[in-house]
């Protein structure tokens, strides 16, 4: 920092403070699942250590980052919380990581887009009394079997309950029962999100919902992980990173046998693979709008290759996978030069230090603070009293909150006076 910001710094003007002093690079690393193994696969080889010995040496930091297509435990799919599970990741990489800590891959595919696992209960009452209203078939009945109110997280939810406290069976050591509970469940699924996102279209267009309801219906986890780690980040041209890679002629292949892992694609009556429009308008606007409109140009690294009938792969594509790590290294390498340097935490003297730490416990302390407005207003008077010359001394038994009550007056002073 210059320094006239170490003096602002130092008499407590700072706009921001981490929640932590962390020294970890940690990085979600978004993307579909079978169209993004070669650039993943070749990232790991190829990239990621080399990150991990550039932050350990010249910055004294930990380089991390998570792929969640690697796999998810089994008990996430039985409690429908893969979702969650991905955007808890999300959170604690915005909160740890010193510099980068989001990248998405992007291609043809848009990604899973599953029944929603939690719907705010005024949300789901509206959409069910759609439902029963215009059902024959007993949807309301199955809605009800799956869901549940949860009164005790405010505002109240109903929540999807776990696929074995119904289909026991999908965790059963028969193979041949297992399969077919599963069958099941896909069955069963599918039906409920089919009848949700109707419900969800007529009250649109009815004005009962919104247009941020009537999404988490339709957008896939990858949109959600973007949504999370870009789209509503404040610091996203400072921290995340896009690359989108273009199949040119991947429309005129899609009865080769790889191309279904490499774009959305449905199934006609006579079995033939077409292009699922919905998704790929989804996507498309994800793409060519939503990203764009919240990232810089610098941020974004396209690329164009042609179609093979092995699909993307080192030996086909070569050049481009060289291409691919070349610019993912040196762009997350600028986004820790830039974001380290602009921190107080690695390059600062012992005195910067010791007042992070400090005003980090102070954030801690305050947050959670609640009430002892009488106490609060009492170090108010007396910070404001220019009469008062004398020492202020705050006592009490272990425990009673000494530590949260200055926490919070530090905080406060700033309103109280010009420092």
């Amino acid at each position: 920092m210059e320094n006239i910001n170490n003096m602002d710094f130092l008499r407590g003007r700072y706009q921001e403070i981490p929640d932590v002093r962390s020294k970890v690079i940690r990085i979600f690393l978004s993307s579909t699942f079978t169209d993004t193994l070669a650039e993943r696969d070749s990232l790991i080889e190829n990239v990621f250590l080399k990150l991990k010995d550039y932050c350990r040496q010249k910055y004294g930091l930990e380089f991390q980052y998570v792929d969640m297509r690697w796999g998810i435990p089994n008990e996430s799919s039985n409690s429908h919380s893969e979702v969650q599970t991905c955007l808890n990741e999300i959170e604690i990489c915005k909160k740890y990581s010193v510099a980068t800590n989001f990248i998405v891959l992007l291609s043809h595919r848009y990604g899973s887009r599953p029944t929603p696992a939690i719907i705010p209960a005024t949300l789901f009452n509206i959409l069910y009394e759609r439902i029963r209203l215009n059902s024959n078939d007993g949807d309301d009945i199955l809605l009800s079997q799956w869901y549940r109110l949860d009164t005790n997280r405010i505002p109240a939810v109903y929540i999807l309950q776990s696929t074995s406290s119904i289909l026991s069976n999908i965790n059963s050591s028969n193979i041949d029962e297992m399969k077919q509970a599963e069958k099941e469940w896909k069955r069963i699924d599918n039906r409920i999100r089919t009848c949700l996102r109707r419900a969800a279209v007529k009250c649109l267009e009815q004005g009962e919902i919104n247009q941020d309801q009537y999404d988490d219906f339709f957008i896939s986890i990858t949109e959600k992980e973007i949504l999370n780690g870009i789209l509503t980040a404040s610091d996203a041209n400072q921290r995340t990173l896009c690359f989108l890679r273009e199949i040119d002629d991947i429309h005129e292949h899609l009865l080769d046998s790889k191309a279904s892992k490499y774009i959305n694609v449905q199934y006609s009556k006579t079995g033939e693979p077409i292009v699922d429009n919905e998704a790929e308008t989804l996507l498309n606007n994800l793409k060519y709008n939503r990203l764009p409109s919240k990232l810089q140009s610098s941020n974004i690294f396209s690329y164009k290759v042609h179609w093979t009938s092995n699909g993307i792969n080192r030996h086909d594509h070569s050049e481009y996978l060289t291409q691919f790590n070349n610019d993912f290294y040196h762009a997350v390498k600028q986004q820790i030069d830039q974001c380290v340097k602009s921190r107080v935490l690695i390059n600062s003297n012992p005195l910067e230090h010791e007042v992070m730490e400090h005003a980090i416990q102070c954030k801690t302390y305050s947050t959670k603070f609640h009430s002892r407005s009488d106490i609060l207003n009492r170090l108010k008077e007396y910070i404001l009293n220019k009469n008062e010359h004398r020492a202020c001394i705050v006592y009490g038994d272990s425990g009673c909150g000494k530590t949260s009550v200055l926490a919070k007056t530090s905080f406060e002073v700033r309103i109280y006076i010009y420092i």
